[in-house]
């Protein structure tokens, strides 16, 4: 005769039913299990800080995609003829400008597509278009070397967006220089 929860085989000892064993399991997993669930968010000064370092991470990279943004516009300045070239990948670092950008930005931020002027008045171009391209390459390889660098110390979600702007760059370098370091 199969058990019921109702009817028990005849000799059984008396004691718990299967369904009393495991509720009472589940139950002693959950109330064990609660102190290491509560546990993983400290809400503390910890977050506070780590979110002020995120944020002062991401305004650092901001300013150094718009940099290389005064970089794309001097160099488009000095060599118009070059723009089907530099366009795309000039909006790319715009796109990159903004996704760095802290989510709560103050409406007086600068847009990416127009970036705050430096104090030295922008970078200098040559006025060779080979030699111009080379200097916007090197600009855009020292940032993503910079940018790979600061992977070591930035959380998850801040380094897989460094790790994917920083192979842009590379890819950029690459392109602007036609393969040729």
């Amino acid at each position: 005769m199969p058990l019921t929860t109702t009817t028990r085989a005849a000799g059984a000892a008396p004691g718990p039913r299967r369904r009393s064993v495991l509720a009472g399991g589940a139950a002693g997993l959950l109330a064990a299990g609660a102190p290491v669930l509560t546990g993983c968010s400290s809400g503390g000064r910890g977050d506070t800080r780590a979110a002020g370092d995120e944020r002062r991470a991401r305004e650092r990279q901001a300013l150094a995609s718009a940099e290389l943004l005064r970089w794309y516009d001097a160099t488009l300045a000095a060599h118009p003829d070059l723009a089907p070239r530099l366009a795309p990948l000039r909006e790319e670092v715009a796109r990159h400008t903004a996704a760095f950008r802290p989510q709560a930005a103050s409406p007086a931020s600068p847009s990416p597509e127009v970036p705050s002027p430096t104090p030295s008045g922008g970078p200098s171009v040559p006025g060779d278009p080979k030699a111009a391209l080379a200097a916007l390459a090197d600009a855009e390889r020292r940032t993503a070397e910079a940018r790979t660098a600061a992977l070591a110390s930035a959380t998850p979600q801040l380094a897989r967006l460094l790790a994917s702007v920083a192979a842009a760059g590379a890819a950029h370098a690459y392109l602007l220089t036609g393969g040729e370091a």
